[in-house]
């Protein structure tokens, strides 16, 4: 037994070495050259980049306090919360708020303030568009809210089962007596201005005549009622009869003093300048006028609430996230919108964009060919640094084209886009076995067993590490042996 032991102990003595003994005793690598096999296959250029699988255009839909009437007090979601994934096409109730609607409609103006007749501008008009393709609204659309347009608006509200904010009996009333103070005014100015026009022509020339007549005859009365009455004082004429020409005398020069004060006035030129302050103040009287009926207007009629429509462009849309619940307050963002369709987005290099253009087909897959699918190029930036990528990179979109596996959205994939590539498979050999001169010939080194040849080549298309070859003046076949470089 102790035999046994020692003999055992010697032989795990020979049998186990260190690290140090192994690379001691191993061979040293023979000398000589590192060669390849030649291969047939098909090389392509391609810009490979990670990008995002999911929806795009991500937008965040919120409630605006400016519902109903104004006096909804506490805003809290009543009704109509839509799920996660679910589609929002033109016209469509996005949520309900404190019993009042949040329409969508497609457009890029943001609903920036509350719409009514005699609202103007480029909001009405991309609102009338809307209508108008809802078939709401069938004149053509222009930038004037008007009673055509409040109509539509009735008409849009009542398909989603909602009463539009329309005038109490109170606000029309209200209304047509501001329209009647317009017509009066104007009608006032219309009479000042024909008063200045007047007053500025002068009387006609018959009427200073029979004014300056007046004049005349009167003086002319009194003179000869004073010569009566000289006459029969000289005659020593009854008391009586003398106080009655004296009295006919003095109603003689009242009706001079009235007749030039007629004719002076004919004639004064203080007339214009009163007549210009009547037109003045008629015209501020019209102005105010006008202004209080603008302000009627806007509080009265089919009144758009500035929170009861939301414009988001390129409808339909993706309910991404819902982030409210019925009976819960509505305040900042309640849901957060996507478009319908996936796309893939990424970055590029400046030199990557140089290759890319719209159009062009795409391979995508996960990783290592898992979960595969194709797409095409829908958009390629002309500036670095838009659409959330790195300064100095460029954003590519990526549409996909046929189905995309379930389980992709939201994950990170492979984007290839070929750029070019050879016809079919041809003869390949990697870059390192390519030899050049300075005159510009290129040559492979085969090896075999009857030792190593030059053979000139053409070379092709480069891709991957490896190049096409086209066979000049030799031999070459699949699996020959290159040499790629030396061991020592």
């Amino acid at each position: 037994m102790a035999v046994l032991a020692a003999a055992t102990g010697w032989w795990f003595g020979r049998s186990v070495e260190s690290p140090s003994d192994v690379a001691r005793h191993a061979a040293a690598p023979a000398v000589g050259p590192v060669t390849v096999p030649v291969e047939r296959r098909v090389v392509a250029t391609s810009v490979v980049v990670r990008g995002t699988l999911g929806f795009a255009e991500p937008q965040a839909l919120t409630v605006d306090a400016d519902l109903g009437d104004g006096r909804l007090g506490k805003l809290v979601v009543t009704g109509a919360v839509p799920r996660a994934g679910t589609a929002l096409d033109e016209g469509d109730v996005a949520l309900q708020v404190s019993g009042r609607p949040v329409i969508v409609l497609d457009g890029v103006i943001p609903m920036y303030r509350a719409l009514a007749q005699g609202s103007s501008g480029p909001d009405v008009r991309q609102l009338e568009r809307a209508l108008a393709r809802l078939g709401h609204l069938t004149a053509t659309p222009d930038d004037t809210y008007d009673s055509r347009t409040s109509t539509a608006v009735d008409r849009l509200y009542r398909a989603v089962g909602y009463a539009p904010v329309a005038p109490s009996a109170e606000q029309e009333q209200q209304l047509a007596a501001g329209r009647e103070r317009v017509s009066a005014a104007g009608t006032a100015v219309a009479a000042a201005r024909s008063a200045l026009t007047a007053a500025r022509e002068g009387p006609p020339a018959a009427q200073l005549a029979v004014a300056r007549a007046r004049v005349n005859s009167a003086v002319a009365a009194r003179d000869a009622a004073a010569q009566e009455r000289d006459d029969a004082v000289a005659a020593g004429a009854p008391a009586a009869t003398v106080s009655r020409l004296t009295a006919e005398v003095a109603a003689a020069e009242v009706e001079i003093a009235m007749a030039r004060s007629d004719l002076a006035d004919l004639t004064d030129s203080k007339d214009v300048s009163s007549a210009q302050r009547g037109v003045a103040e008629a015209e501020q009287r019209l102005s105010a006028a006008r202004s209080a009926l603008v302000t009627l207007r806007n509080a009265v009629g089919v009144r758009i609430p500035r929170g009861e429509i939301a414009f988001v462009p390129s409808l339909p849309r993706r309910v991404d996230r819902v982030d409210t619940a019925l009976g819960r307050q509505a305040d900042g963002k309640v849901l957060s919108l996507t478009a319908a369709a996936l796309e893939v987005t990424c970055a590029v290099t400046a030199e990557e964009q140089g290759l890319l253009k719209v159009g062009q087909r795409v391979e995508l897959d996960e990783g290592d060919g898992v979960a595969t699918f194709r797409g095409e190029i829908s958009h390629v930036a002309d500036k670095p640094g838009t659409g959330g990528v790195p300064e100095g990179q460029y954003l590519v979109r990526v549409k996909p084209v046929g189905s995309v596996p379930a389980n992709l959205p939201g994950r990170d994939v492979r984007v290839r886009v070929p750029i070019s590539t050879t016809s079919g498979a041809v003869l390949a050999v990697p870059l390192a076995a390519l030899v050049s001169d300075a005159s510009g010939a290129t040559w492979v080194r085969v090896s075999s067993a009857q030792g190593a040849r030059d053979v000139p080549v053409t070379v092709g298309l480069s891709a991957d590490g490896f190049a096409e070859v086209r066979v000049a003046d030799g031999d070459l076949a699949e699996a020959d042996l290159v040499v790629v470089g030396e061991r020592s």
